[in-house]
């Protein structure tokens, strides 16, 4: 583990050292997520990888149906047999 260390502008801009800048792949534009957990602060850089992979915890694999869709028919069906019983 190496440390780095930068200082917070009157903006509350902070540099991020050309090595990590190279190593990680950041750009200007990069989008990133400051993330505090108990007294530590971290900043991840938000990458195509990252978000393939939220992407594609959100697909459903082919053949299947989301839990979602099998909600909305579900009630779908309970509407049609109230309607039905009227």
């Amino acid at each position: 583990m190496r440390s780095y260390h930068t200082r917070i502008s009157s903006k509350g801009q902070v540099v991020i050292p050309a090595e990590l800048r190279e190593q990680f792949g950041l750009q200007k534009g990069t989008p990133a997520t400051w993330i505090e957990d108990q007294g530590t602060l971290l900043l991840q850089p938000i990458t195509e990888r990252t978000l393939d992979d939220f992407m594609g915890f959100l697909k459903t694999p082919r053949g299947k149906t989301s839990m979602f869709e099998d909600s909305f028919e579900e009630r779908r069906r309970e509407r049609a047999r109230e309607k039905e019983n009227k």
